[in-house]
């Protein structure tokens, strides 16, 4: 269903806010005449500005429910809104086993850079099996580079995050946490800065890591949910990788891609700090979908500086 600039002014204007919500809009409804009379004297951009639609809750049920479906229905209602700035739909599906970057680990941080978990309470899970055919670290410099070639830091993290001046304190005393961080740009990918852990929290669990070695062995094995509290994103990193140091079966090293969480602040910390040096990103709705069922699993969003993510 298509809405013309006009008409979406209109109808929203006078539904209720719950139905609003209901429909994905963002904006505030007027409900008395000081409202009406500012919303009036609006120009039609900052009228679409106030009640531009920014999600698509209509994705998650029936014959919409299907990845190409949404985002096929998504394009043609952001045509229809005429935006003065370009959005387009894209599909983001879940991993399988057989993806290209099956082999990173995520890890979730808040917005301190901390380690938190998919759930905020530390735990980090790996889906898949980790096949090893031999226990053995990989020693090429090719085959490493070749192992994350796909997983990078992102444009924030290289021209901005790595400009941070971040001093820890060295628990080891021997250097080796100062090389750690001077070289997680080149082995992690991912939105990321440098944090200092918990002392306690990487004796315990960082260079408990290094002194007990691998945990996975030659074979088939699904590994087991670590707790990472305490620790900075980057020496939960540390800590994985000294878990699995042998490669799969497809030659490449378990890797590691931070994010922050979805609702975190420093999203938008990083999309006004892009913006500062002229390369902000794009505005887009993302749909994320199952790969084996191509259905939408949440509901699709319009992200980006241009879009009004929570307002109310």
């Amino acid at each position: 269903m298509k809405f013309p600039t006009l008409a979406i002014a209109v109808a929203l204007f006078v539904a209720p806010v719950v139905d609003a919500q209901k429909q994905g809009f963002a904006g505030t409804i007027a409900k008395d005449h000081n409202d009406f009379k500012k919303f009036e004297s609006m120009s039609e951009a900052d009228r679409m500005m106030e009640v531009t639609k920014i999600a698509w809750p209509e994705c998650m049920t029936g014959a919409l429910n299907d990845a190409q479906a949404c985002e096929k229905h998504i394009n043609e209602e952001l045509a229809a809104m005429n935006l003065s700035s370009p959005v387009e739909a894209l599909v983001i599906y879940t991993r399988t086993p057989e993806s290209p970057t099956s082999n990173a680990w995520v890890i979730p941080m808040d917005e301190n850079s901390m380690c938190v978990g998919k759930y905020g309470d530390g735990r980090l899970f790996y889906e898949f099996d980790w096949c090893v055919e031999e226990e053995k670290s990989m020693s090429s410099e090719d085959s490493i580079e070749k192992s994350r070639e796909l997983i990078k830091p992102s444009k924030w993290t290289k021209m901005i995050a790595a400009n941070k001046n971040v001093e820890c304190i060295d628990v080891d005393g021997d250097g080796d946490l100062d090389a750690w961080h001077n070289k997680a740009m080149k082995v992690m990918g991912g939105d990321f800065e440098i944090a200092c852990s918990e002392i306690d929290a990487y004796e315990q669990k960082v260079k408990k890591a290094k002194e007990e070695g691998s945990i996975v062995h030659k074979g088939c094995q699904k590994l087991p949910e670590i707790n990472c509290l305490g620790l900075s994103g980057v020496d939960a990193c540390r800590m994985i990788k000294e878990m699995v140091p042998y490669p799969n079966k497809n030659g490449k090293n378990m890797e590691c891609f931070l994010q922050y969480l979805p609702e975190s602040p420093k999203k938008k910390e990083i999309e006004r700090d892009l913006v500062s040096i002229k390369q902000p990103p794009k505005t887009k709705v993302v749909i994320y979908a199952k790969k084996e069922t191509n259905k939408v699993i949440s509901v699709p969003r319009m992200t980006g500086p241009n879009a009004k993510i929570g307002a109310k």
